[in-house]
């Protein structure tokens, strides 16, 4: 899966059981972002050794767009939640949200293309990387993480 392009591994990641509530976990109470996380996984399973300078970079780039575009889409959407009149709009400024996400997604692979993969194996590359973007704050959470992604690789290289 790591030969995926970022938008390809995250959209099959997401889907995967116990990765979506998982994620919204670590947004919600923890404060992290979707797309670092998911960017994170990504470069471990490719191999990609982590680096912190790498991991300040992108949070650089992707400060700008998330509290510019999706923070207030994502306000905008959880204010509408509940009210049953603007049921509609709040569906239309979701698939606002989750099209901005998107494609921040694509410029975030734009950004870690010229990365080359260093053979490192995937399971201490997927956790040194979350460990870098994320810190110990989240850590079990960020645990459960690391091996639903190890596990969907290793399905993945079994050719399940």
């Amino acid at each position: 899966m790591g030969r995926l392009s970022l938008t390809e591994y995250a959209g099959r990641l997401y889907v995967q059981p116990g990765v979506e509530p998982l994620l919204l976990e670590l947004q919600d109470e923890g404060g992290q972002d979707v797309l670092l996380l998911l960017v994170a996984c990504w470069l471990g399973a490719r191999g990609v050794r982590a680096d912190a300078p790498l991991w300040q970079s992108l949070r650089d780039r992707q400060a700008p767009w998330r509290e510019r575009v999706i923070e207030p889409l994502r306000q905008v959407r959880r204010a509408l939640t509940g009210d049953a009149g603007a049921a509609t709009l709040r569906s239309q400024v979701k698939d606002c949200e989750l099209a901005a996400e998107w494609q921040q997604l694509a410029r975030l692979q734009q950004c870690c293309e010229p990365l080359v993969p260093d053979e490192v194996p995937p399971e201490p590359a997927i956790q040194a990387h979350l460990l870098l973007y994320a810190g110990t704050e989240q850590q079990a959470r960020l645990d459960a993480l690391a091996a639903l992604v190890i596990s969907m690789e290793k399905n993945a290289a079994a050719g399940g």
